[in-house]
C-alpha cells in the first residue's frame, strides 16, 4: 500500500542515465534522485572503485552511500559492443545520459553526444569535467585539488605563513556538481518550453570561479586578490575558548559592538575611544584583537554562545560535522536524515539544502547494490530472459546475487 504522506517529486517521470564516477557526476545525479527522478546508475561488472573509495574498517562505504542514494544500479561492460548498445537503448528511453570520462572517451566508444541524440533528438546530455569542454587542456585529467588550484581558490585560502590550501576535500567537485545539476534543471525546463534536448557542460574549474563571484570580481579590479587569513574584522570570525573549543561571532555593526560588550562584561571598552567606532577599531586592530582573545579565554564555548545570543551578537560553535549532526536547527529542516540500508539497517546522511512545499525532495531513499536492478532494466528493454542469462555469462552485464535492496528494506 502507498503511503499517503508520499507526495509528487518535481521531477517524477524524468528518467536519466547515469555514468559517472566519483564525485562530481554522481553527487549532481544525487540530486536529480533525490527530486524525484528515476536515475540508472551504470557500473562496470565488479562495481566501481567508488564503492571501495574510503572504506571504514568495518567495511563500512561512506563516500558511495552518501552519493548514490535513490538510485537503480546495473552493471554493464560499455567496452564490450553488446553493452554499448544497452545504453543506447536506454540513452532512448531517458530525458537525461550524464557522463564525467575524459573529453572524447565517450566519442571513442560510440556513445557521444552526437551519436545519442541521434538515437533520441530530444535528449539532454551532460557532461562533467575539469577544465571544461574548450580550450588546450581540456582534455586533460583533473582532480579537486588541481582545480581548486587553478581557479585561485587555493592560493585565497592561504595559511598564516602564506602557504596555498584545499579550502576543503571535495570543495570543487561539490560546487561543480551543483553547478550541473542546476545545467540540467535548466535544460528540462527549456525542454518543457520547446521540445528540444541539448548538450549541458559543467567543470570544476568554472564553478569554483562561480562560487567565489565577489571575491573574484573584487580581485579583479586592479588585479590584487585581498586575502582575509583568519578573522575578517578584528570582531568578526573565531576565538579559542577556556574549554580549548572554538566559538564564531559577526560583530560589524555598532549595535552589535554594543551587545558584544555587554556579553563579554567589558563595557570598559564600549567605553574606550579607541574603539568607538568600527573603523576606529580597525585601526587599533593590534590592541583590541589580543584583549578579546585573553576575554574569551576566561569562560567554555557554551557559555560564550548563551551570553551573545542573549545579547544579539551573531553566533555560532565551531561545531564538528557530528556536532553538526545534532544540531537542533539542522534535524527540525531535514538537513541531516535518516536512510535505510540493507547491511546497516538504517543510517544518518546528508538530506536536501532546500525545502519544496509542494514536491518535497524524496531524501532518505536506500543505496543500491550493484547489479541490484540489472535484470529488472534489461527486461523493462524488452530483452528476454534467456538473452540475459547470456549476457551474465559473458560477463557483459552483472545482476545481483541477492534479494532486491528495496523490498528487504521494506520488510524490515
Amino acid at each position: 500500500m502507498s503511503d499517503p504522506e508520499v507526495r509528487p517529486g518535481a521531477l517524477d517521470g524524468v528518467k536519466v542515465l547515469d555514468l559517472t564516477r566519483f564525485l562530481q557526476g554522481p553527487y549532481a545525479t544525487r540530486i536529480l534522485a533525490d527530486l524525484g527522478a528515476e536515475v540508472i546508475k551504470v557500473e562496470r561488472p565488479g562495481g566501481e572503485w567508488d564503492r571501495r573509495l574510503r572504506q571504514a574498517p568495518d567495511g563500512y562505504a561512506g563516500f558511495f552511500t552518501g552519493l548514490n542514494r535513490g538510485k537503480k544500479s546495473i552493471a554493464v561492460d560499455i567496452t564490450h559492443p553488446e553493452g554499448r548498445d544497452i545504453v543506447k537503448a536506454l540513452a532512448r528511453e531517458c530525458d537525461v545520459v550524464v557522463e564525467n570520462f575524459r573529453l572524447g572517451v565517450m566519442e571513442k566508444l560510440g556513445l557521444g553526444y552526437d551519436t545519442l541524440r541521434e538515437e533520441n533528438p530530444q535528449l539532454i546530455y551532460a557532461a562533467a569535467s575539469g577544465y571544461g569542454p574548450l580550450g588546450p587542456r581540456s582534455n586533460e585529467p583533473m582532480f579537486d585539488m588541481v582545480a581548486q588550484a587553478v581557479s585561485g581558490l587555493s592560493d585565497f585560502v592561504r595559511t598564516p605563513d602564506g602557504a596555498p590550501r584545499l579550502a576543503s576535500r571535495g570543495m570543487a567537485d561539490s560546487a561543480g556538481a551543483v553547478f550541473l545539476a542546476m545545467g540540467i534543471l535548466t535544460a528540462l525546463l527549456a525542454k518543457e518550453r520547446t521540445g528540444r534536448g541539448q548538450r549541458v557542460d559543467g567543470s570544476l574549474v568554472g564553478s569554483c570561479l562561480a562560487m567565489h563571484t565577489a571575491e573574484v570580481t573584487i580581485a579583479l579590479h586592479g588585479d590584487e586578490v585581498k586575502r582575509t587569513q583568519g578573522r575578517v574584522t578584528s570582531t568578526s570570525g573565531a576565538f579559542r575558548c577556556k574549554d580549548d573549543r572554538w566559538v564564531v561571532i559577526g560583530a560589524t555593526d555598532q549595535k552589535v559592538w554594543n551587545g558584544l560588550t555587554t556579553a563579554l562584561d567589558r563595557l570598559d571598552l564600549r567605553d574606550d575611544p579607541r574603539f568607538a567606532k568600527s573603523r576606529i577599531r580597525e585601526q587599533h586592530r593590534d590592541i583590541l584583537e589580543p584583549i578579546l582573545e585573553a576575554t574569551f579565554l576566561t569562560a567554555d564555548r557554551d557559555t560564550w554562545v548563551e551570553r551573545m545570543r542573549d545579547n544579539g551578537v551573531p553566533v555560532a560553535p565551531v561545531n564538528t560535522f557530528v556536532e553538526a549532526a545534532r544540531d537542533p536547527d539542522v534535524l527540525a529542516n531535514g538537513f541531516v536524515v535518516e536512510q535505510p540500508d540493507a547491511t546497516w539497517g538504517t543510517i544518518r546522511t546528508v538530506g536536501s539544502p532546500f525545502l519544496l512545499s509542494g514536491t518535497p525532495a524524496r531524501v532518505g531513499g536506500w543505496t543500491p547494490e550493484l547489479g541490484a536492478d540489472t535484470t529488472g532494466v534489461l527486461k523493462d528493454l524488452g530483452i528476454s530472459p534467456d538473452r540475459i542469462d547470456g549476457l551474465v555469462a559473458q560477463g557483459v552485464v552483472e545482476q545481483a546475487q541477492v534479494a532486491h535492496v528495496a523490498e528487504e528494506v521494506g520488510k524490515a
